[in-house]
């Protein structure tokens, strides 16, 4: 009889026990908020400009620097648990075909508000490349209202700033927004291109307090730079108004189209024009956006270059056509005199597990 009360109380026990590992397992995975660090690092337009602190990366002579840009792979920890490795093993198949010497994603690796193990697979997998990469957020990262994530802002800028080949940088914490910074990239010395990482994912314009930190970087790095714009390239999530004013000068005139244009999604984002107006009194020559998952084309418009960022990944797509698949990456040849654009497609279900 004792035998037989020991035994239920060690089966009691045990179920007990399955039963508390599995509820925090669920909770710390999918309810529990990780607010992480509350960095102050407060920014004034009166702060003199240090070179020294934007990070550098090095072109080498006779070849071009090649950037792969990753954009809304939207990644649920609950609703895609099966499609994980799936994007995976794209991404791998992306950076293998491209050869990058750097990552940059446009905003929503990760959506709704189970984005724990979705944001960490992602760092993961981009420190396994052993590649530099640059993020910057988009309207779904931080959950379905924001900081609703179970990984919320700062804790997100956490991981990212902790990643082995990262150069996110959280920025001025002042402005409106967390995830500003500039990346320059040399040759023999000299900047070649200024790549402003800008975060428009949460707000729908930019806020005043970012557009002066971009002018006092825009003109921090003409006064580095002998008194001359660097060459800009602006990458960031939602599109901005005159993506649609080019749509339509393109309507008109199709020769601004830089690629074949693939248009089949609301070309709306962030509201405002002084992002387009800084950006082109500033030397900057492309601006890159993403957010709408249907489209694909480059265009020109009043002397830049605008970009919509192909998808990557089979995750929450709103695009559909049996000839065409608006999925993969966009690709950045910079040479020393130029930036060739391309787009590296990936056929529909080629890496369903």
């Amino acid at each position: 009889m004792k035998r037989k009360h020991k035994l239920l109380i060690a089966a009691i026990s045990s179920s007990l026990v399955i039963v508390l590992t599995v509820f925090m397992t669920i909770y710390f995975l999918f309810l529990h908020h990780y607010v992480g660090r509350k960095v102050v690092n407060n920014w004034s337009k009166e702060d003199a400009f240090n070179i020294n602190k934007v990070k550098t990366l090095e072109k080498k002579k006779d070849k071009d620097f090649v950037i792969l840009n990753f954009a809304d792979i939207q990644l649920c920890d609950i609703d895609d648990m099966f499609k994980k490795e799936v994007i995976h093993k794209e991404m791998t198949h992306l950076v293998n075909k491209v050869k990058p010497d750097l990552i940059t994603l446009t905003g929503d690796q990760t959506w709704s508000n189970e984005n724990f193990i979705s944001l960490t697979s992602i760092i993961s997998w981009l420190d396994e490349y052993k590649i530099p990469y640059a993020p910057t957020f988009g309207n779904h990262d931080w959950g379905n209202k924001p900081n609703s994530a179970v990984a919320g802002i700062n804790f997100s800028c956490d991981l990212y700033e902790n990643g082995k080949y990262s150069l996110f940088s959280r920025g001025p914490t002042n402005i409106g927004t967390l995830g500003n910074y500039v990346i320059n990239i040399k040759e023999d010395g000299k900047i070649i291109k200024s790549l402003y990482l800008l975060n428009n994912g949460t707000v729908d314009t930019f806020t005043q307090g970012q557009l002066e930190w971009l002018s006092w970087s825009l003109n921090g790095l003409k006064n580095a730079n002998n008194n001359v714009y660097t060459s800009g390239m602006i990458f960031m999530h939602k599109p901005i108004p005159e993506f649609y004013s080019a749509y339509k000068a393109y309507l008109l005139n199709p020769t601004i189209a830089v690629d074949t244009p693939y248009v089949n999604w609301s070309l709306s984002g962030v509201y405002g024009h002084e992002l387009f107006d800084l950006a082109k009194s500033g030397g900057v020559t492309d601006i890159i956006a993403a957010h709408q998952h249907g489209n694909s084309f480059t265009f020109n418009y009043e002397d830049i270059r605008l970009t919509s960022a192909l998808k990557t990944g089979e995750t929450v797509s709103f695009y559909e056509d049996e000839n065409v698949y608006l999925n993969g990456a966009s690709v950045f040849r910079i040479t020393s005199e130029n930036v060739l654009i391309e787009r590296e497609f990936v056929a529909r279900g080629e890496y369903k597990m």
